[in-house]
C-alpha cells in the first residue's frame, strides 16, 4: 500500500477516536473550477478543479483537498495532473501548533509516475494582524517518486512510458504561508513548500488573488510554480508553471475554522476563500 494510502487510513483513525468539542465542530468546504476553449488554428482546451473541506473539532483541525488539472492542443493531451492531499493541526498555544500531512501527485507530463510524501513537525504563526497573517513550518517527512521515461512522437505525443525503479529518501520540511486582505472582499495567498532530500528537493509556490463577487461566489487568479531540482532522465524541465483563472464556490463556512491556524502546507493550492 502506497505512503498516502496509509494517508487516508491514519486521518479516518484520527477522526473516528477524536471526541473532543463535539460540539463546537464546524465544516468549511469550498470548489472551483476552471475551463478555456479555443477554436481556430489550433483548437486547444484546459480546465482545472478543485474541491477542499476542513472541519474543527476543539484544539484540532483536519483537512482535505482534491485537485486536477488537464490541458490539450489538437486532441493531444499535453498536461494530465491530479493531487490528493490530507492535514491536520493541532493548537499548543496562542501562536504554536503542531502539524501533520500527507500528499500524493500524479503529473503524466513532468516525468515522474508519481510523487508521494508525508511530513510532520511545528508550526508558528509569527504574524496576526486585521489585514495580515504569516505563519511558517520546520518539520521531517519522507518523500517518495517513481521516475518513468517519456517517449514523444513528431507530434508531441506521448507514445510510450518507461517506468524507472521508485525511489524513497527522508526530507526536511519547510513552509510559509502568507495572506493579506485588501478589503472584505479581496484578498492575496501566497504557499510555499519546500522537501529537501539528498538526491532531490521538490518545492512548490502558489500565488492567488481571490475577488469576492457574492456571498458564497470568488473569482480567483492564480500562478502555480513546481521545481524539482533532479529531473528524471530524459526531463529537461526542471520547473512547470501553471496558470489558472477560476470561479470559487463556498458550500459551507465556518469562522471557527477560518480563524484557526493556517491549514498544513502540504495543501499547497488549497486555501479556503
Amino acid at each position: 500500500m502506497r505512503m498516502w494510502n496509509w494517508g487516508w487510513v491514519a486521518l479516518g483513525a484520527a477522526l473516528m477516536v477524536c471526541t473532543e468539542a463535539q460540539a463546537q465542530s464546524a465544516w468549511a468546504t469550498y470548489g472551483s473550477l476552471g475551463i478555456v476553449l479555443s477554436r481556430g488554428i489550433t483548437n486547444t482546451d484546459s480546465g482545472n478543479t478543485k474541491l477542499a473541506a476542513a472541519r474543527e473539532l476543539g484544539r484540532w483541525v483536519y483537512s482535505a483537498g482534491v485537485s486536477g488539472d488537464y490541458a490539450s492542443t489538437n486532441g493531444i493531451a499535453t498536461t494530465e495532473d491530479e493531487r490528493a492531499r490530507l492535514g491536520m493541526n493541532l493548537t499548543l498555544s496562542k501562536r504554536t501548533f503542531w502539524f501533520g500531512g500527507a500528499l500524493y501527485d500524479r503529473n503524466r507530463f513532468d516525468g515522474f509516475a508519481y510523487q508521494e510524501s508525508a511530513a510532520s513537525g511545528m508550526g508558528r504563526l509569527l504574524v496576526e494582524s486585521k489585514f495580515n497573517k504569516l505563519s511558517t513550518e520546520l518539520g521531517a517527512g519522507y518523500l517518495r517518486e517513481e521516475p518513468e521515461v517519456l517517449t514523444y512522437n513528431g507530434f508531441g505525443e506521448v507514445t510510450s512510458r518507461k517506468p524507472e525503479a521508485a525511489m524513497g529518501e527522508a526530507v526536511v520540511h519547510v513552509g510559509a504561508q502568507f495572506s493579506h486582505e485588501f478589503s472584505p472582499n479581496a484578498k492575496v495567498l501566497n504557499t510555499m513548500l519546500i522537501e529537501s532530500g539528498a538526491t532531490n528537493t521538490m518545492s512548490t509556490d502558489d500565488l492567488s488573488v481571490q475577488v469576492k463577487v457574492h456571498k458564497h461566489l470568488s473569482l480567483s487568479f492564480g500562478v502555480d510554480v513546481t521545481n524539482n531540482t533532479n529531473p528524471p532522465p530524459g526531463e529537461v524541465r526542471h520547473t512547470l508553471t501553471m496558470t489558472t483563472m477560476n470561479l470559487i464556490y463556498s458550500f459551507s463556512s465556518s469562522k471557527n475554522v477560518s480563524a484557526a491556524h493556517p491549514l498544513p502546507t502540504l495543501l499547497q493550492g488549497l486555501d479556503m476563500p
